[in-house]
């Protein structure tokens, strides 16, 4: 089976053709063919080029993880919408009509971390889960909620980026007292604690901060706030952070310690410093956990419009 996967993030589309081994379907990921990255600029001339990358591919199925909100239900007049955005110029485009009539072929749509969760929980690190969470910390803050392979959501899809955490002290003992940088919220989880957060805070990339520096004890505190809400409220087996920001060194095992201390003890199966340690889980398979997943979407519906 050949297949479509395309993920639609804000600075890149990465569209790859990818070919599952029937015969061994549950243990190894499908075969990239051909793998290609694509600048994200303006609607048309995006879209236009990931049309072109696929042009005489013979693929069957496309799946799409791709960057929000948009909307996901299928049944909706509006699916495959992009909704209200930060992304300059991309607010109300139809993406996945577009995309899926002129490709010609099925499309199964998502969002770019629900895609990413999917591949890590197939072949990364929430293999044998039966519920996990996958987040990914980076330019912006997103995560997905995996049960079986499937995403979870209802009438929208979960926006954990934007929950709301207590403010941090700083390392002085005071409380954090930076606006943040959300255009709709200021101060949510993705205001105070993403790349471009951390950069705005310290007037200095993040990745030319040294570890010693206070901005990572601040991060951590948040992060641990913020896996802390996902532990209590969704209760998965296993919480995998991805992104250039979570895959930091040191940075997770931080976040885990500090944790431990927010729970008190409460939750037994997270008592001790190894529970947190299996709990807390770096991603597995890098730059292509979001083809990866998209290509699981492509399988996903391809087999269910066999059986029809």
């Amino acid at each position: 089976m050949i297949v479509g996967a395309i993920e639609g993030g804000g600075t890149k589309f990465v569209c790859a053709v990818l070919k599952f081994d029937d015969s061994n379907i549950q243990e190894k990921p499908p075969r990239i063919l051909k793998i290609e990255r694509i600048l994200t600029t303006d609607p048309e001339s995006t879209l236009d080029a990931v049309v072109r990358f696929f042009k005489n591919s013979g693929i069957e199925c496309a799946g799409l993880g791709m960057f929000g909100p948009i909307e996901c239900r299928i049944e909706s007049p509006r699916w495959g919408y992009l909704l209200n955005t930060p992304k300059p110029g991309w607010s109300d485009i139809d993406i996945a009509q577009r995309l899926q009539k002129q490709l010609q072929v099925p499309l199964k749509l998502e969002t770019d971390v629900a895609a990413s969760g999917i591949g890590e929980w197939k072949w990364g690190a929430g293999r044998g889960t039966h519920c996990c969470v996958y987040i990914t910390i980076g330019t912006g803050i997103g995560a997905g909620i995996i049960i079986d392979g499937i995403p979870v959501r209802a009438s929208f899809h979960p926006e954990m980026g934007h929950m709301r955490v207590p403010r941090a002290r700083t390392i002085e003992s005071r409380l954090d007292e930076f606006e943040g940088i959300c255009i709709y919220h200021s101060d949510c989880l993705e205001g105070l604690a993403s790349g471009p957060a951390i950069a705005a805070r310290w007037r200095e990339a993040p990745e030319n901060l040294p570890t010693e520096h206070p901005a990572w004890r601040l991060e951590a505190e948040y992060l641990a706030f913020a896996l802390t809400n996902i532990a209590l409220t969704i209760a998965p087996d296993r919480i995998i952070v991805g992104g250039g920001i979570g895959l930091r060194e040191g940075l997770l095992d931080m976040v885990g310690k500090r944790m431990r201390e927010l729970l008190g003890g409460y939750i037994q199966a997270l008592s001790s410093a190894e529970a947190i340690r299996l709990f807390l889980a770096r991603a597995k398979l890098g730059n292509e956990a979001g083809v990866l997943g998209a290509a699981e979407l492509a399988r996903q519906l391809f087999n269910s419009v066999s059986k029809r």
